[in-house]
């Protein structure tokens, strides 16, 4: 899957960034073979795109239980989210079909996956970022944020990403291309809208939430070393730090790869075998990135104390109520064979077959 869109790579065509997956004609570049990334795509993609949606599934999904169940740990931005990682893994079978074959889906399915896929991808993002921030702020104030700021503020992340992928909603389109239906981008001489989606990606996909990262780490770093004890200081480093390595991680390989494409969008990369090595790179780089959906809630997890506490103390909740149940299953059976074997006492010895078939009746709800 492209930044801008997955389709597939068509091997007479010319070796733009778009052209990864369908390439349309172009003068100013020489027919490029790329066999090895098309054939590579083609195997790959689809498998990681459908464990990447299963896992993504599974872990959001927790977590979203977790914050139904237990109210006390319920917060706007992490729900919200949650919400993103989920509207974006929903989209990866779609993908993942096209991936392998051609877009069956229909003209309006075009538009509809890629706007849920560019919305989630980036309001993702972005509550990571202000996710964060949001907990510098609660530690600064040393209140937490009212509950109309934080609807606010969702909000306007929601607003910011519909608006980020209202061009490519203009730009997307399902087609007929050398007998094969594709979803791609129809840009006709808007050469530049290419360039600014690509740019829309770095910047609003990639820096502003890493900027938002670093200050938050910068300033509940400063914070929290004044004014609170050690252990609360190693907890609430120990999110936010973690949340801005793991982006890092995540997303500055992509970043990195969509800018050389970008270069090549402006003929500064025109070398064929340059071309074939990018468009391996942004395979692996993206799916580095798209493990975010189930890396994110994971990360929640586990750098949350109070919600892995919980969790953990569930787990052993259910575990000592079968092993009590088990228990108490053993000394019922063993009050029962008490009873038994008092009521053998009471009973004389049977001198006929009548009356030992009438007790072993009387006793079997108790052995069985």
């Amino acid at each position: 899957m492209d930044v801008l869109h997955p389709s597939h790579i068509n091997e007479s065509q010319d070796y733009s960034y778009d052209d990864y997956y369908s390439l349309e004609a172009s003068v100013d570049y020489g027919p490029c073979q790329k066999h090895q990334a098309k054939h590579f795509s083609q195997a790959f993609l689809p498998v990681f795109y459908s464990i990447t949606c299963v896992l993504g599934i599974i872990m959001n999904v927790l977590l979203l239980c977790v914050f139904i169940k237990c109210k006390t740990l319920r917060r706007a931005l992490p729900l919200n989210m949650v919400s993103a990682d989920l509207l974006f893994t929903g989209t990866l079978p779609f993908w993942a079909v096209y991936a392998g074959d051609e877009w069956i889906f229909g003209h309006h399915a075009c538009k509809i996956v890629t706007l849920l896929y560019i919305v989630g991808l980036y309001s993702s993002n972005l509550f990571v970022g202000f996710m964060i921030l949001q907990k510098y702020v609660d530690i600064a104030c040393g209140s937490v944020t009212r509950a109309r700021r934080r609807v606010a503020l969702c909000t306007f992340l929601w607003l910011l990403s519909a608006l980020a992928a209202a061009p490519h909603l203009y730009f997307i389109e399902a087609h007929e291309f050398q007998g094969q239906m594709i979803c791609t981008y129809h840009f006709l001489h808007k050469h530049g809208w290419k360039i600014y989606m690509r740019f829309q990606m770095i910047v609003l996909g990639f820096c502003v939430p890493l900027f938002v990262l670093v200050f938050s780490s910068v300033v509940v770093l400063r914070t929290v070393a004044r004014r609170t004890l050690f252990l609360q200081r190693s907890r609430t480093l120990t999110l936010v730090m973690g949340f801005t390595v793991l982006f890092f991680v995540l997303w500055f390989p992509y970043s990195v790869v969509i800018f050389l494409h970008s270069l090549q969008e402006l003929h500064l990369i025109s070398e064929c075998v340059t071309s074939l090595h990018l468009d391996l790179a942004i395979v692996g780089t993206e799916c580095i990135a798209f493990m975010h959906v189930y890396l994110n809630p994971l990360a929640y997890v586990f750098l949350n104390r109070r919600i892995w506490k919980k969790m953990r103390g569930r787990c052993m909740a259910q575990g000592e109520n079968l092993l009590g149940a088990s228990e108490s299953t053993i000394s019922v059976s063993s009050q029962d064979s008490a009873v038994e074997l008092k009521a053998l006492h009471m009973y004389p010895s049977p001198e006929s077959d009548d009356s030992n078939a009438e007790r072993q009746s009387h006793f079997l709800p108790y052995v069985t």
